[in-house]
């Protein structure tokens, strides 16, 4: 667990008004340079213990000769110092906010790393068309490990989209991004806003918000280290989440080299 060199201060009320409105919000320097320090050790160990072998569907690699990371999912599974991290106080306690006090169930840990000059997307899809979660009191948080902004392709919001349902969605054909909006969203009604981060900035998206990512047109590597919560009232289809799992399951047995 990183240690808390010192408690960040942090605006509620403001926390809480741009994700209802927004449908995300982000708070600056919730994980100082000390904490993230940490991280990075024991993700480059856990990277060195468990890449190699973590499952198929775990593990999404670059269609580049280097064959680089791309995405890695379930770390909390393999590791129990990211199984600690996602119940750090702070995360809690934000997420908390946002659930109106219901308790707050950690769903998982998951690294996404969009690499140097990487020139894939994320398309515009919703997270709850493959969670199924009901009500979507549900949540993404993202902790920035580098540098994330227009250029190096940082998540862009349709804000406000987060009131809305879930729209039909269809296969993405992109590793890491399993679904994608069948139809392009209007941005007239929900103005489209890329979220900067810094390192040690947390993002929290709700589960219905329209999202997507550009491009890496930069030298540097542009890491997310991403955490997924639920509240206590909410239920999954668990029908709906099984024929997901086995479709995707297919599609990356059948497209993916390993």
């Amino acid at each position: 667990m990183p240690k808390q060199v010192q408690q960040s201060i942090i605006d509620d009320k403001a926390m809480i008004a741009a994700y209802e409105k927004n449908g995300f919000a982000v708070v600056a320097g919730l994980f100082l340079a000390e904490e993230l320090k940490d991280i990075e050790s024991h993700l480059s160990a856990h990277l060195q213990r468990h890449l190699s072998s973590a499952p198929h569907g775990d593990v999404v690699l670059e269609e580049n000769a280097a064959r680089s990371l791309r995405c890695l999912f379930k770390i909390h599974e393999r590791d129990a110092y990211f199984a600690t991290l996602m119940h750090d106080s702070r995360l809690l306690r934000l997420v908390r906010q946002l659930f109106k006090g219901a308790d707050v169930v950690a769903d998982g840990t998951m690294l996404i790393d969009k690499a140097p000059f990487a020139t894939y997307e994320f398309p515009w899809h919703q997270d709850n068309a493959y969670q199924f979660w009901s009500p979507p009191d549900a949540v993404a948080v993202t902790l920035a490990l580098d540098d994330s902004s227009a250029a190096s392709g940082a998540i862009a919001f349709l804000a406000g989209s987060h009131r809305s349902n879930i729209l039909p969605h269809q296969p993405s054909g992109v590793f890491g991004a399993s679904r994608s909006l069948v139809t392009t969203p209007a941005t007239a009604e929900y103005p489209t806003i890329i979220a900067s981060l810094r390192p040690g900035d947390i993002l929290l998206h709700h589960v219905n918000t329209i999202h997507r990512t550009g491009p890496n047109q930069t030298p540097q590597h542009r890491r997310n280290l991403g955490f997924a919560y639920h509240s206590s009232r909410s239920v999954c289809d668990n029908v709906a989440a099984d024929q997901y799992k086995r479709d995707l399951t297919k599609f990356q047995e059948q497209a993916q080299p390993r």
